[in-house]
């Protein structure tokens, strides 16, 4: 009977861990849609209200959902009282406090880096620019990663249930 509990457990295990990383997938999907609307609201914010960064950023934060949303805010804070900071260098150890709550990959991360970086020291036509420019990466990103999940979700399941087999066969 305790073996069986044993394989149960093992079986459940690692079918567990094929559905948390096809899950990973999902919400790298999410995310990357987030970002979307955030650009959106950004470029709204700054196309037609003629807000300043802070003010642009605290209405896309108020407006967003986690976990941009403390991001945004964080950043619009730390803009309007800079402390002799440079904006990049506030986007940049925002960007580095959220990005353990992110399930973006490495160069989703050094994309949205470069983008706060062009936001910072442009005038409104660039920031526009920079903001449109990011849009097409992002689009290209989603693409990217919906074609991703689609091939690999399956596959880590797959691999979840067989890597339990496996184990459970090795040690009968």
């Amino acid at each position: 009977m305790l073996k069986w509990v044993g394989i149960l457990l093992i079986l459940t295990g690692t079918g567990g861990l094929g559905l948390r990383m096809a899950n990973e997938l999902d919400l790298r999907i999410r995310e990357l849609q987030t970002l979307q609307q955030i650009v959106l609201l950004l470029n709204g914010e700054i196309r037609h209200l003629h807000r300043p960064l802070p003010e642009a950023f605290r209405s896309a934060g108020e407006r967003t959902g986690e976990p941009f949303r403390d991001f945004l805010l964080r950043t619009a804070t730390d803009l309007e009282q800079r402390n002799g900071r440079s904006a990049r260098l506030i986007w940049e150890r925002n960007l580095k406090n959220c990005a353990g709550e992110l399930h973006l990959t490495e160069p989703d991360l050094r994309a949205l880096d470069e983008l706060g970086g062009m936001l910072g020291c442009l005038d409104v036509k660039q920031q526009l620019g920079a903001l449109a420019y990011y849009q097409e990466n992002l689009n290209r990103a989603l693409a990217d990663a919906a074609e991703d999940a689609k091939n690999r979700k399956k596959l880590y399941r797959y691999l979840g249930i067989l890597s339990g087999v496996a184990v459970v066969i090795f040690i009968l």
